[in-house]
């Protein structure tokens, strides 16, 4: 009974959107969208079409700009005539490289991929354990199979941008300091032992704003010079200014669902 009253919910919920969603456009701010993959529990079948489709039509009403163009707008409070969007995608799975990333390279414009250097390390190793607890207990997307680190390395050499997502996609609304010091710190380090280049930007998994807490901001902030929610997107900015909001999508969603999120005032 639970799961047919929670499958008609999905069903109603989507028909509103989408009829909502056809009568909005996007209103011109700056918006990071945020994403994870192109299709939720395939891998090897996954298919790019749907995001090709949703990016032309997003492009038809908006201007597509670098992440760390968007992020220097939002910073400076800059405004823009046309809705501009910058892309963002957490967790670092492998349809990022075989499928978002080349979609987005034919608009000229990169991303930043939020990664758990775990999860990468998983797939150097051929850890199935790892990644089927990452997969199945953690993010709930069985099927599903990280980008390994010389994917990663080839996305950083044509423009694609990497953050932090803590080493195992960590909750850190905790208060183990010394937890939270590793799991967000010592991700900084593995990334940059392994890319070369210094890791600035840094996204909480989960996302939410109640998946983090003061203390793990400040923990993030002293680390990292930009930090994410994946929450509140009406509002540029949450924790007293510490956290840039994104804007959640999917790939895969239907582009009247993302014309209606992007349809509202933002402060």
């Amino acid at each position: 009974m639970a799961n047919a009253y929670m499958k008609m919910r999905t069903v109603l919920r989507s028909m509103v959107l989408s009829f909502m969603g056809s009568f909005k456009r996007p209103s011109p701010y700056v918006h990071i969208l945020n994403g994870h993959m192109v299709d939720w529990h395939h891998d090897n079948d996954a298919d790019g079409e749907r995001f090709a489709r949703q990016l032309m039509e997003l492009h038809k009403y908006c201007d597509f700009v670098n992440v760390e163009d968007a992020v220097r707008m939002i910073v400076n409070h800059e405004q823009v005539k046309r809705p501009t969007i910058a892309f963002t995608f957490d967790d670092g799975w492998r349809d990022c490289y075989t499928q978002i990333a080349p979609q987005l390279e034919t608009y000229g414009v990169n991303a930043m991929f939020f990664i758990n250097p775990h999860f990468a390390d998983a797939a150097d190793t051929k850890d199935k354990s790892y990644i089927e607890n990452f997969t199945v207990n953690t993010t709930k997307s069985p099927g599903k199979h990280p980008m390994t680190w010389n994917q990663i390395k080839d996305l950083q050499k044509r423009g694609f941008l990497f953050g932090a997502h803590t080493l195992d996609h960590y909750c850190i609304a905790d208060d183990n300091i010394q937890e939270l010091e590793h799991q967000i710190g010592d991700c900084r380090m593995a990334i940059e032992n392994k890319l070369g280049v210094p890791c600035e930007y840094f996204a909480f998994p989960y996302g939410r704003l109640e998946h983090a807490n003061p203390i793990s901001i400040d923990i993030a902030c002293k680390y990292y010079k930009y930090v994410f929610s994946q929450s509140d997107h009406k509002h540029f900015f949450s924790y007293g200014g510490k956290v840039i909001n994104r804007r959640h999508f999917e790939p895969f969603w239907p582009v009247k669902h993302v014309f209606y999120f992007l349809s509202c005032k933002r402060s």
